[in-house]
């Protein structure tokens, strides 16, 4: 089990790197992951997987009937809210 305070902090991680924390929250944030050495290297692991998934991406194709599903998906959830 992982203390409140890195719970906290993985769960930010995602709005961390996007930019979408308040300033007070951004900067507790990089001050615990200054200090935490655990929380550090998970954001280093999840960063670069993300970068790994980004390139695998940009080399490959979306089959045209997936791409239509997803479409369609994206239509009827903006149509529902």
């Amino acid at each position: 089990m992982l203390p409140p305070e890195c719970e906290t902090a993985l769960q930010q991680l995602d709005a961390f790197r996007r930019g979408d924390l308040p300033p007070e929250e951004m900067q507790s944030l990089r001050g615990h992951l200054d200090a935490c050495r655990r929380c550090f290297s998970f954001k280093l692991h999840e960063e670069a997987m993300l970068d790994r998934l980004v390139a695998a991406a940009r080399n490959s194709r979306c089959p045209e009937e997936l791409r239509a599903t997803i479409y369609q998906m994206i239509a009827k959830e903006s149509r529902d809210n």
